[in-house]
């Protein structure tokens, strides 16, 4: 019997151990994007929180004024103008928030907040 007294890998081996990490690799990338795009829907609702705060604020400061004409704002602008919020919030994914009757909604993430 001879042997072989060269250590090492065989390309058998080698193989087998790349088709693991790339399996490995394909199974965990989709979880890290979803992670992503959970964590920019939570940010966006948790402004949409805000801005709706914002709004309950600018409404009773509204009933509180001396002409008792309370109504919502049409806007985000109009809370930023108010002092109700320091500046425009805006959604981690691009979208625009817009309200109506004290709700607050976002383009990109449709469903308000509960």
């Amino acid at each position: 019997m001879k042997f072989s007294s060269e250590k090492g890998f065989t390309l058998v081996e080698l193989i087998v151990v790349i088709v693991i990490i790339g399996i490995l690799a394909a199974v965990a990338v989709p979880k890290f994007m979803d992670l992503s795009d959970n964590a920019k829907t939570a940010a966006c609702a948790q402004n949409r929180a805000s801005i709706e705060s914002a709004c309950a604020m600018y409404y009773a400061s509204a009933a509180l004024a001396a002409d008792g004409n309370a109504a919502y704002p049409t806007g985000t602008a109009q809370l930023v103008s108010g002092g109700q919020l320091d500046a425009e919030p805006t959604c981690p994914s691009g979208g625009t928030y817009s309200t109506a009757d004290g709700k607050a909604y976002c383009s990109t993430h449709a469903a308000p907040p509960a």
